[in-house]
């Protein structure tokens, strides 16, 4: 009997901890996406384009990333957001960050588009969704690009 109820205790503890884990959740996650397409009618999808998350070197809130359009032309980026470290002086424990600032862009052969540069970049905060302006092929310069 004592082993069946130290086996449900134990269980339920596991339970707790593994149901309580916030990283990974839609809390600790902001969404990005946007449309590429080739022409400058916007009709046409522009599918493998890479678009890049910039992300400042001091940053340990969010990870820079890199990815692929589909064959709709979308991009889709979950940029996880981690906890900082605790603060020695203060003596509290790791903490979530509330926002960070992005860059973003996009690139094609030896041209590309900046949406955004990283300062000031986009601001996001964990459970946002952002959803880029639609660009077309036409927009992207040779090295730099054009921002809106």
């Amino acid at each position: 009997m004592k082993k069946t109820i130290l086996a449900l205790v134990a269980m339920s503890a596991l339970v707790a901890i593994v149901g309580c884990d916030p990283f990974g959740s839609d809390q600790t996650m902001t969404y990005l996406t946007g449309t590429i397409y080739t022409d400058a009618a916007m009709t046409i999808p522009a599918e493998g384009i890479a678009v890049e998350l910039i992300v400042s070197p001091d940053s340990s809130a969010v990870r820079s990333q890199i990815v692929y359009t589909n064959i709709s032309g979308v991009f889709f980026m979950e940029i996880q957001f981690y906890p900082s470290l605790p603060d020695e002086e203060a003596g509290t424990g790791y903490s979530m960050p509330s926002t960070e600032n992005v860059g973003l862009t996009a690139y094609y052969g030896s041209g590309s588009y900046v949406y955004k540069e990283l300062d000031p970049g986009f601001v996001v905060a964990p459970g946002d969704t952002l959803r880029v302006w639609p660009i077309d092929l036409t927009l992207f310069g040779e090295g730099s690009g054009g921002t809106q």
